[in-house]
């Protein structure tokens, strides 16, 4: 359980510096603003995606660890909803690149594989 947060810890400070290195870029060059938009709009979420998902993967092994017999859901219908709104103000406003936003998304989970295996390999040795 402890490596499901140093996972999203590290995730949250490299997400977190790629946004301020947004936000100069954004003051810096005023022809890629669209862009930086874009992508700090995907980044924010992309990061409360992650965040939430494991909280809900924490109380899943926690429910787990007491053996229970109940349901319990992912929260996929939240987290589709989360995309879905935050694709649709991209869609709507003109100064935020609808392109910038997905890929923004996608890259606190793209993130997620390489630091989990850098973190694996440090706790091996």
């Amino acid at each position: 359980m402890d490596d499901l947060s140093s996972i999203v810890t590290a995730v949250s400070r490299i997400t977190i510096f790629m946004l301020s290195a947004l936000f100069l870029g954004w003051a810096i060059l005023p022809e890629y603003r669209p862009l930086c938009n874009g992508l700090i709009l995907g980044l924010a979420t992309g990061l409360v995606y992650v965040r939430y998902l494991s909280s809900k993967v924490r109380g899943l092994v926690n429910l787990v660890i007491s053996q229970e017999r109940k349901r319990y859901s992912f929260g996929l219908i939240t987290r589709i909803c989360l995309v879905f709104v935050t694709v649709m103000i991209a869609a709507k406003v003109e100064q935020v690149s609808m392109v910038g936003t997905i890929i923004g998304v996608f890259i606190p989970q793209i993130l997620t594989i390489p630091v989990s295996i850098v973190i694996g390999l440090r706790s091996k040795s």
